[in-house]
């Protein structure tokens, strides 16, 4: 469905006419939203000014690029992969699943002036909701300051990790996948907001700071569309770049502004057992992910030996409330490029500490009218917390500068009650731990 041919002129008409209808119903739909998104809605509204002008000057417009097409077999029914939280879709055993992975994306560069851009970025794949909103992924003016300052408003990329920006252009990197259990706990592909950034080369590397401030929502359930809207949200990001390595450090701080159903839920029937336990209103409000601040933090590494490369990420997750634990998560990447081909050996892990209710708060009051309650506690509290281990190897094929092929097979160890990042039916707190093996065939593309 993705390889049809067109001509670079048929491509330009096509996507002018797609960016039109588009950008009108992002605008019109972010209208409504103006005065809690205002960033999205200037970079949109403008954006309509800046499509006027693209019939009549083409050679400003960029059009360009990139996609995948890929199948997930796994060799069990439970446990099976998902690429990451709210979605779905997952492996089939003893078959060939297409719609975890596989995607297609368009990207539209449009420049105003010497300083002044225009980007548009569109990706269409498996999510909850397919609509305008939902597929578009970067809507943004970027602006140039200076050659080392630059300053971009409206829809933008999220940042939180190394590779959140590029997740989803498997050709930009070896595998098949970024790491699900560092990338798959984060389904949020972008955020509205601004950002500022300032790049200084020096002799021997280069320093680049980024700063943004935001909001968005990322929706972890992928039985309903239940989003989690963070507001105030900000990050702080530092990379040293070399010839040979490079060096990031990105910090991101934010506040959940809901609670999906579940927690609701449970929070209020915590909040009931006041009059039994005097502890009941404090846990209640421990409970809920509302007001929370969340904290992500990563740092990532490579370095370039000859035709090896060693690579690696390691993150932290924490918040104020016990439906987002504190998390270790991180990869480890060592590849080595042989002509057009490239083997690599991936380590990965996601890591939570169980939670058991009655150790963490021994005077809840579990008695036969409280034991259901105390589950779905725990439920709460185990929900987000993940405890697998993956081991992969793989090669890709460059068969062109932009066309590659990708085989990777997987061995994910689960421990009981850390499945959440897997496709899986009932309660986590009820999990036993388990094995699952998972081949991917992939064709990443751009043009």
């Amino acid at each position: 469905m993705f390889l049809r041919f067109f001509t670079m002129l048929e491509i330009a008409k096509i996507l002018t006419k797609i960016k039109l209808l588009a950008i009108v119903g992002t605008t019109i739909k972010l209208g409504k939203k103006m005065i809690n998104k205002p960033f999205t809605f200037i970079a949109a509204a403008v954006s309509i000014l800046v499509a006027q002008c693209v019939l009549a000057d083409q050679e400003k417009l960029k059009v360009s690029g990139f996609g995948t097409l890929a199948s997930a077999t796994a060799d069990t029914r439970i446990y099976q992969f998902r690429n990451d939280r709210s979605q779905a879709e997952y492996a089939k055993k003893d078959g060939f699943a297409f719609k975890p992975l596989s995607l297609i994306g368009v990207q539209l560069d449009y420049s105003v002036s010497d300083d002044l851009d225009f980007v548009g970025q569109f990706v269409y794949r498996e999510q909850d909701e397919q609509n305008i909103d939902s597929i578009t992924q970067m809507a943004f003016l970027r602006y140039g300051i200076t050659p080392s300052w630059q300053v971009r408003a409206g829809r933008l990329a999220a940042d939180i990790f190394h590779f959140s920006d590029t997740r989803d252009v498997s050709i930009a990197y070896p595998w098949v996948k970024v790491p699900t259990e560092v990338y798959g706990i984060v389904p949020a592909r972008s955020f509205d907001g601004a950002d500022i950034s300032y790049l200084r080369r020096y002799r021997d590397f280069n320093l680049s700071v980024k700063g943004f401030w935001g909001e968005g929502e990322s929706d972890f359930s992928s039985n309903a569309f239940e989003p989690i809207v963070f507001r105030d949200l900000r990050s702080l990001g530092i990379e040293l770049t070399a010839f040979d390595w490079s060096v990031a450090l990105k910090h991101t701080r934010t506040e959940a502004e809901n609670d999906n159903f579940d927690i609701a839920q449970v929070r209020s029937a915590v909040a009931l057992l006041q009059p039994f336990w005097s502890g009941a209103s404090d846990f209640a409000n421990s409970v809920q992910l509302r007001n929370a601040t969340i904290q992500y933090t990563s740092l990532y590494a490579n370095h370039y030996l000859g035709d090896w490369e060693v690579s690696g990420e390691l993150s932290h997750i924490d918040s104020e409330s016990i439906a987002l634990r504190p998390s270790f998560n991180g990869f480890l990447n060592v590849s080595y490029l042989y002509g057009a081909h490239t083997f690599y050996g991936l380590f990965s892990f996601a890591k939570t500490d169980t939670y058991f209710l009655s150790k963490e708060q021994p005077n809840f009051p579990i008695i036969p009218a409280t034991a259901e309650l105390a589950i779905f506690v725990e439920e709460v509290a185990s929900t987000l917390a993940h405890n697998q281990q993956t081991i992969s190897v793989g090669w890709r094929w460059d068969l062109r500068e932009n066309l590659a092929f990708k085989a990777q097979v997987e061995r994910t160890d689960i421990d009981a009650r850390g499945t959440g990042l897997r496709a899986r039916n009932g309660l986590v707190v009820d999990d036993e731990e388990g094995v699952a093996h998972t081949l991917f065939l992939a064709l990443s593309f751009s043009f």
